[in-house]
């Protein structure tokens, strides 16, 4: 309706930028040129031999031969295609972009980082709206960095020494989390000396501590000892290896010396410390009745502990109910990786878990009747299949974002293709199939261009990529089904070569087809998910499929370097332990809570649950209302 009042000059800047940004999203901005330009039927048609003397011809010539095909027009189909609705912006809505994503409690991805940099650096600072607290560090570090470089006051945004460390590394292009090191660049005079002076305000030894070897290199940065003996005197003592003070330790001590009843009082000095030790403590208490005064002296300070980390906490003694074989970690970091600690865990006590359940229930109830009324409230069963999200710093951009984990259905259509484009050197696109105990029953990939079980095709496996190269995977999901095969696992690696992130360009993605012999090979409406591929790492699982319960499973996870065996062929052969350890460990979380639980959660402290959406004042649901692609307003007005 909005288009519609346009005259031709507004309609030209809206052709020239908002189509060729969806065209982008949508991976629609380039040439896809595979091996087999007649795919899928060249390579169902042609025998193995000429699939295997054609790719000896090609890696002969060091990727300068290709067969002499010509492309014939594919014959034209109708698709079932589930059209995508844009709603229309105000400015309101613009500027509140801004404002939520420093809202947010939890990490940002990069792509969200470079939003909030681009309001600061191109909006009228009148016209920007900070929220009433940043509550999440990482993201404070972004805006003081902005500040910083403007040469405005960063003292409201700094309250600790690691604000600092944070504030300088994003500053150097780091990893804000603190999980990495960090080359420090070289700043100028009056940036030093502003950021010492701050340094000087809020230093205390046991920061400096938690990140020592971080903290020498930046203290060597700063020239520290040009403005603050306060702070040379302390950079002394960490490069000089003295004991620096630590909460932790002392905490650690007690509870090496057993003594459990000073570990928590002391504890209780630093809720949130006292949260991650809370499961720890209670195994090592001998009795139920100390466990329970265990529990309460922590609820009597857990009104001081953020929501989020409640949420988390909530999610993880739900699971502690239960033996646990094994449990996944999701070390924090700019990449994410998936980690699994074999067990086995034995459960809690059932009345302690349902203790702290409850108590933990209670208290988030009780936090969330404060907000707004929600009034009538109807919550998709649906949304129990999509866990929180959390570390969304390590997100990939793409067409859109949910949680890893997230479960979504693929819809009626048979078909998955897998794509990837890629400018650079040799990467390549693999499926890995596995049954229901996640063993490897078979791979499409440069080794296997087609299945002798499934109806499953590689386009072709190209080398070199100097202008930009394609590969696809097409898979017939009830073929694969009837062969045993529970999920597929969809691979990209650097064959050999620098990182993702030393290639000018790499995406990959996912579509539907009904009709995979129709069309072009890539048809940008059928396309589920388009991510951007730029992690420092050789190898990226981006989704998984569920072929029985038809149903992606986001991952966006990269692969431990230490899986490649042979750094010169990376490749499914030499990552099959753990593709099938990540691919278990993003099934079985379940130490998470779920959208479902969140949602109810909110409904009983501040609304009415109704049995049907036409009674709803508000909407939870997989695709109307707040759905799991809302992770900005998820974090900002439920989490945070």
């Amino acid at each position: 309706e909005s288009v519609k009042m346009l005259d031709q000059a507004g309609l030209l800047p809206l052709q020239k930028t908002v189509i060729a940004s969806l065209r982008a999203l949508k991976g629609a901005d380039v040439n896809y040129e595979p091996m087999y330009p007649n795919f899928p039927e060249q390579v169902i048609e042609t025998d193995y031999q000429a699939l295997y003397q054609n790719a000896l011809a090609h890696y002969w010539t060091n990727g300068n031969w290709k067969p002499d095909f010509k492309k014939y027009p594919q014959k034209l189909a109708f698709e079932n295609i589930e059209h995508i609705v844009i709603d229309i912006a105000t400015d309101k809505n613009f500027n509140q972009i801004f404002t939520k994503l420093l809202a947010s409690s939890e990490s940002l991805s990069a792509e969200d980082k470079k939003i909030i940099d681009w309001f600061i650096k191109n909006v009228d600072e009148q016209k920007l709206i900070y929220p009433e607290k940043i509550p999440f560090l990482e993201n404070r570090a972004v805006v003081s960095a902005n500040l910083l470089q403007q040469n405005k006051n960063v003292e409201p945004l700094v309250s600790t020494s690691t604000d600092i460390l944070r504030l300088v590394t994003y500053l150097s292009g780091g990893d804000v989390s603190l999980s990495e090191n960090t080359k420090f660049k070289s700043l100028p005079r009056r940036k030093r000396r502003q950021l010492v002076y701050q340094l000087e305000r809020v230093i205390r030894e046991e920061d400096i501590g938690r990140h020592k070897n971080k903290w020498i290199r930046l203290f060597h940065s700063l020239h520290v000892g040009d403005y603050s003996q306060k702070v040379f005197d302390i950079a002394a003592k960490a490069r000089s290896n003295k004991k620096l003070y630590s909460f932790n330790r002392k905490v650690q001590a007690l509870i090496d010396s057993v003594n459990i009843v000073e570990a928590v009082k002391l504890l209780s000095t630093r809720p949130g410390e006292f949260c991650r030790r809370l499961d720890h403590l209670l195994r090592l208490s001998e009795t139920q009745a100390f466990q329970a005064v265990i529990i309460d002296a922590f609820l009597e300070v857990a009104d001081k502990i953020p929501t989020r980390t409640l949420l988390q906490l909530l999610g993880h003694f739900k699971a502690r109910l239960f033996d646990q074989p094994s449990k996944v970690v999701f070390p924090k970091g700019s990449m994410q990786k998936a980690v699994i600690l074999r067990g086995p865990y034995a459960r809690l006590n059932e009345e302690v878990g349902n203790h702290i359940n409850a108590a933990l229930t209670h208290t988030l109830k009780k936090r969330f009747a404060l907000q707004e009324p929600l009034g009538k409230v109807w919550i998709d069963p649906a949304l129990q299949d999509c866990p929180l999200p959390t570390q969304q710093r390590s997100a990939s951009s793409g067409l859109y974002q949910v949680a890893r984990g997230t479960r979504l259905p693929i819809g009626e259509n048979n078909t998955l293709r897998f794509f990837i484009y890629w400018i650079g050197q040799d990467i390549d696109l693999s499926a890995s199939f596995h049954d229901d105990k996640f063993k490897l029953i078979e791979q499409i990939s440069y080794t296997n261009l087609k299945s002798s079980h499934y109806q499953a095709y590689h386009s072709g496996d190209i080398t070199s990529a100097p202008n930009g190269a394609s590969e696809f995977i097409d898979i017939d999901i009830d073929s694969a089904v009837k062969h045993q095969a529970r999920y597929v696992v969809m691979n990209v690696y650097v064959f050999s070569g620098p990182d993702f992130a030393e290639h000018k360009t790499c995406f990959a993605g996912w579509m539907t087809r009904k009709k995979p012999k129709s069309n072009e090979i890539y048809d940008p409406k059928t396309v589920m998910q388009k991510i951007d591929i730029t992690a420092k790492s050789r190898n990226i699982i981006p989704v998984v499929f569920d072929l029985l319960e038809r149903k992606t499973v986001c991952v966006d996870l990269v692969m431990p370097r230490n899986s490649i065996t042979r750094p010169q062929a990376n490749n499914i052969e030499s990552n099959r332990a753990s593709i099938a350890e990540i691919l278990e460990a993003i099934v079985n979380i379940d130490n998470k809570l779920s959208l479902h639980d969140l949602f109810t959660l909110h409904a009983n402290g501040r609304g009415e649950i109704v049995e049907s959406v036409e009674e709803a004042e508000i909407v939870y649901s997989m695709t109307q209302g707040i759905t799991p692609y809302h992770i900005n307003d998820i974090n900002t007005d439920y989490i945070g």
